[in-house]
């Protein structure tokens, strides 16, 4: 019974882990936001370009939706560079709250989850898809600004047309 936390432990173990918990969910809402907009630029831009590109010319009349398409281009890579730091902000602290409950309340037993994490990180990075698709995209954080970006480029593109 010497292992049994006082009642402060025990009260410090559950707000750490609602802290954690809450952080998590923080930071996977933040990824679904991102998703979300990055998907509505998408589908908004592709309507524009499709209307723009519907005549099979682009002519001056074209310019107010190329002009549309050069709102939208930026305006995605600033929601997803927003919503990639509020990811990052509230993963990094999920990740300092995790290891402060390891460090406190796991024990010296066997292997830490920080440990188990790398491990399992180290296998999945000499993996060969790993490899190829972080040739190919960099980081995952990187290729939520592609997408808005090639709008950007599209919008740029067609309105130097249009102009």
């Amino acid at each position: 019974m010497g292992d049994e936390l006082s009642d402060e432990a025990k009260a410090r173990k559950e707000l750490l882990w609602g802290m954690y918990s809450d952080l998590r969910t923080h930071a996977r809402h933040a990824e679904t936001l991102r998703s979300n907009v990055v998907n509505a630029m998408i589908v908004v831009a592709s309507v524009l370009i499709a209307v723009v590109a519907n005549d099979g010319n682009v002519t001056r009349k074209d310019l107010p939706l190329c002009l549309a398409l050069l709102v939208i281009g930026p305006l995605g890579l600033l929601f997803a560079a927003s919503y990639t730091e509020l990811y990052e902000r509230n993963r990094r602290r999920a990740v300092l709250i995790r290891d402060t409950l390891e460090t406190e309340f796991l024990g010296s037993d066997g292997p830490t989850i920080t440990a188990l994490l790398d491990d399992s990180d180290e296998q999945h990075e000499a993996t060969a898809l790993y490899r190829w698709s972080r040739r190919l995209t960099g980081s995952t954080r990187r290729f939520w600004f592609i997408l808005p970006g090639l709008i950007l480029l599209a919008a740029l593109i067609l309105t130097f047309v249009a102009w």
